[in-house]
């Protein structure tokens, strides 16, 4: 009998329901990884559901540069210095002196590996926080990635990379202010929970490491019946939620991503005043 595996948005973009509904939705532990493209504007309300706040090399720069924009009412040090990464971490080549000697000054730790030039920052952050960070409980640690998408496709394909290779040790969510993307895994019926108040409804099943000999689903508007998959035939994209539980079991791991509902007219203000008194 296949395990089932659960994956549950316990935690919010959604401005209307403001910080402290944010603060209250996510149960489980949550790392936050900032890399080094444009931020969504959503950042500061994932920042504050997170145990763990990491930036990769130039992600810091992106930290550092656009988030006291998301506060114009505001002096920008008094935000940088709110917004504080517990790690920046990398080969260090993408990151100004000036944010590193700021967020060193202010108790960051900062880690570098120029000596590894085989695997990409992203994947260095994703190591760190599997093996040193032992106070975080990694089979319900969730780890969400902003600036993952979006910018140069060769970072997407390697963020996405990152994915399959801790596919077995840690749940990695990468977002956009567009959509998100997580892998699922093979050999499980993996049970995805809908968020509808900001997921959807359009979706899609991706495989991206292997054609897939057998996929199915339920939940979804065009579903799929042990159904063969593969770059060149048969993907599932542009499909549409139709339940609140999506489920897929299928034989080879999967992208699955679902769009997300940002309303960039929202007044943000009140939600960033919330957040800047937390």
């Amino acid at each position: 009998m296949e395990s089932v595996l659960k994956h549950v948005t316990d935690y919010t973009i959604n401005a209307s329901r403001g910080i402290g509904s944010a603060r209250s939705i996510s149960e489980a532990p949550t790392a936050v990884v900032v890399l080094n493209y444009r931020l969504p504007r959503f950042t500061p309300l994932l920042w504050s559901q997170a145990r763990l706040r990491v930036c990769a090399d130039g992600g810091a720069n992106r930290l550092y540069d656009e988030l006291p924009r998301l506060f114009p009412g505001e002096e920008p040090e008094a935000v940088r210095n709110r917004f504080k990464p517990d790690v920046i971490k990398g080969d260090l080549d993408s990151v100004r002196a000036d944010v590193r000697d700021f967020y060193m000054n202010l108790g960051t730790r900062i880690i570098g590996e120029a000596h590894d030039q085989d695997t990409t920052d992203f994947h260095k952050i994703i190591r760190y926080i599997e093996e040193s960070t032992p106070e975080l409980d990694k089979t319900q640690l969730k780890v969400l990635v902003v600036g993952a998408l979006g910018g140069r496709f060769d970072h997407e394909a390697g963020n996405i990379n990152v994915l399959w290779t801790f596919a077995n040790s840690l749940r990695i969510v990468l977002l956009s202010e567009e959509s998100s993307l997580t892998l699922l895994p093979a050999g499980s019926t993996n049970e995805i929970h809908i968020n509808q108040t900001f997921e959807g409804p359009h979706c899609g099943l991706l495989p991206v490491g292997a054609p897939s000999l057998s996929t199915t689903s339920t939940g979804l508007r065009w579903n799929l019946d042990r159904t063969p998959m593969s770059f060149g035939s048969l993907i599932s994209t542009c499909n549409i939620v139709e339940s609140d539980v999506v489920t897929v079991t299928s034989d080879v791991h999967l992208l699955w991503t679902i769009e997300l509902r940002y309303d960039m007219d929202h007044d943000m203000s009140q939600v960033f005043s919330d957040c800047s008194r937390s």
